[in-house]
């Protein structure tokens, strides 16, 4: 596990040559950071060579020992003390969070990009940093003078941790079934006794940080029934004294962490507050504006598993590759009726070839489809141009659902594919797919399950602001569509997204005149919604690797013209001694086989919704319930 790789050229290639990191570095916010896109690049490779050098090491080892709960003390593998607090004193846990309290203020687009190396090369370890920062920024974005000046900096210097809580055990996915309760504390303003439980709370503890601090939700005495009656509170693992130190135990308890099939490394808690009536907290802003301030947090991390997902299916097919060009096995498939025949390593067997090229293809289009993302985060937060900001923060709230699900499904397939690229080594731990894909599954059920996903871009973000987001974006698409058709290396492929993109437009309709049904078909959007989703998603992946392909065609045949490979053999010979070459070949090849393979999973989810069926609504499944 310690030999963690990533495919930094695609990385380079995706910021620099395909979204323009440069052109960040004019907003006002980056100047005034001395930002350059040099500067930029060194420390995405320094983040890289911290993951490799540091954090890959100690992925197997933390696995194995997992994290333990001894009489109520919250245990993490040893061997992530010294690297967590290198991590925070090099400034990662704190990478886009505001300067003024310790942050780093670097744009989403290279947190995003250090994010799939340090998730890449140790998901589990990754966690709890991540978790803070997001936390901090919740108090940043909504807490009062006196809470940000008490939290931010101890925070962002990774000093003390924090962490969200708002599932509970009766509630699941329905947060607005909570039954935490927050009790007005006489004399003491803003203040309040919190009273529950909550459960699955990534690091709830830990035995790392001097502190801990949870974002609570919780209902307060008459509140309304539902999310409209929740609060948000700030409510520390040890109380806070009047210097700012951690203090005596606010009252939080972890009785147990569960055991689970993969981040072994990253305790999931259970959390009991105000057992013993001496749990208190602070509450952020408005009473009843809790999940409002939560989404703040949720839609971060949504958008940090995507990118989990995508890191760890990238690691696997790098893993994979590797694998398969050092495993001699069989003859080549000419030479099948030879006995004497020379073995030739897999990655010559055509099925090899496939999934190798369906995981390099999902690897780049969800790569593209997250940063591409992190860059519209950018000009949604920091672009000099009003109008610019509000458009680009839109396509971030109608984009989040799908980074989210999309990528975190398709990367367990990838991680899935890897280790059967393996054969029966992939299974064995020895090998690092078993892990990849063991802490992979996860992402796709954290932060909201993807049929949640699903149904939040269903009813929420297609129909948002009356649909306008939404027609505003395919514009942007069809324009660049456009200047796809008129370049003939890409020609093709533009016509064929075209067509998919209409067939997802249209079952978009669809969905909105049967949500009006009354008949059982009302339930068609309900029951496909993760399949939309899908289609979406693929669509995406298609287009940003088609936009791609034009560029690295371009390029590849700039080189060609340099160096005189004027015919086939030319080419053949370039393509053994040229690095470069190679890589803007290989990223047309990969555009072309996804819009021949991949993309027309579009078709077939279309002509399986427009069946209509209900049968699974309509079925009668045995009772196994007594």
């Amino acid at each position: 596990m310690a030999d963690y790789k990533v495919d930094l050229r695609d990385v380079k290639f995706v910021l620099n040559e395909y979204l323009g990191l440069e052109k960040l570095c004019e907003f006002s916010r980056f100047k005034e950071l001395d930002f350059d896109a040099d500067m930029l690049n060194d420390m995405m490779q320094q983040g890289l060579k911290f993951a490799q050098e540091t954090l890959a090491p100690i992925n197997k080892e933390g696995d194995e020992a997992g994290a333990k709960n001894e009489n109520g003390q919250v245990i993490v593998p040893k061997c992530y003390h010294e690297p967590y607090w290198t991590y925070v004193n090099n400034g990662w846990g704190a990478t886009t969070s505001n300067p003024e309290y310790g942050g780093m203020g670097l744009p989403e687009i290279i947190n995003t990009c250090v994010g799939e190396f340090f998730s890449g090369s140790n998901c589990s370890f990754a966690m709890m940093p991540g978790l803070t920062k997001s936390a901090a920024y919740v108090i940043d974005s909504c807490g009062s003078d006196e809470q940000k000046e008490k939290y931010l900096e101890k925070m962002y210097t990774g000093v003390w941790a924090g962490t969200m809580c708002l599932t509970e055990p009766q509630a699941g996915s329905d947060v607005g079934a909570s039954k935490t309760m927050a009790y007005p504390i006489e004399g003491k303003e803003n203040c309040y006794k919190i009273v529950g439980n909550k459960q699955f709370i990534t690091f709830g503890d830990n035995n790392i940080t001097e502190n801990v601090i949870h974002l609570v939700l919780a209902r307060t005495p008459g509140a309304p029934a539902g999310t409209r009656g929740i609060g948000l509170f700030i409510v520390p693992r040890n109380k806070i004294n009047e210097d700012g130190s951690s203090g005596e135990s606010n009252d939080v308890a972890c009785p147990s962490i569960e055991h689970k099939m993969g981040i072994h490394g990253s305790p999931t808690c259970v959390l009991n507050f105000g057992d013993n009536d001496n749990c208190e907290g602070e509450l952020i802003g408005d009473i009843y504006s809790g999940m409002k301030y939560m989404f703040i947090m949720m839609n971060e991390e949504r958008l940090m598993v995507g990118m989990q997902g995508m890191a760890m299916a990238g690691a696997a097919y790098m893993a994979a590759l590797k694998y398969s060009q050092e495993r001699q096995q069989g003859c080549h498939i000419t030479k099948m009726r030879e006995p004497d025949a020379p073995k030739v390593t897999i990655d010559q067997h055509p099925d090899v070839r496939r999934m190798l090229m369906t995981m390099k293809a999902y690897t780049e289009g969800m790569r593209a489809l997250l940063y591409t993302t992190g860059q519209y985060i950018d000009y949604g937060h920091w672009s000099d141009d009003e109008e610019e900001k509000k458009k680009y923060s839109g396509f971030v709230e109608l984009l989040t659902p799908i980074c989210k699900a999309y990528c975190s499904d398709t990367a367990f397939r990838v991680t899935e594919m890897a280790m059967q690229t393996h054969g029966g080594y992939g299974y064995c731990s020895e090998y690092p797919v078993e892990q990849y894909c063991s802490d992979t599954k996860i992402t796709s059920i954290y932060e909201g399950t993807n049929a949640i996903q699903a149904l939040d871009l269903l009813g929420r973000k297609l129909p948002m602001k009356g649909g306008s987001v939404m027609m505003s974006f395919v514009q942007e698409i069809n324009e660049r569509l456009g200047k796809l058709k008129d370049n003939e290396a890409t020609a093709d492929m533009a016509a064929r997204l075209s067509d998919a993109l209409n067939k997802t437009q249209a079952v978009i309709m669809k969905f909105m005149g049967l949500s009006k049904e009354k008949s059982l078909q009302a339930y068609v959007p309900f029951i496909n919604a993760c399949d939309l989703l899908e289609m979406l998603g693929d669509f995406l992946c298609g287009f940003f690797l088609a936009e791609e392909a034009a560029i690295a065609d371009g390029k590849f045949k700039a080189i060609c013209a340099e160096k005189g490979a004027s015919d086939d053999a030319a080419v053949a010979a370039l393509l053994k001694d040229s690095e470069e070459a190679k890589f803007y070949y290989s990223k047309v090849q990969t555009a072309d086989f996804f819009m021949n393979n991949l993309l027309p999973r579009v078709h077939w989810k279309e002509s399986a919704i427009n069946n209509l069926n209900t049968a699974c609504m309509n079925d009668v499944f045995p009772n196994l319930v007594d």
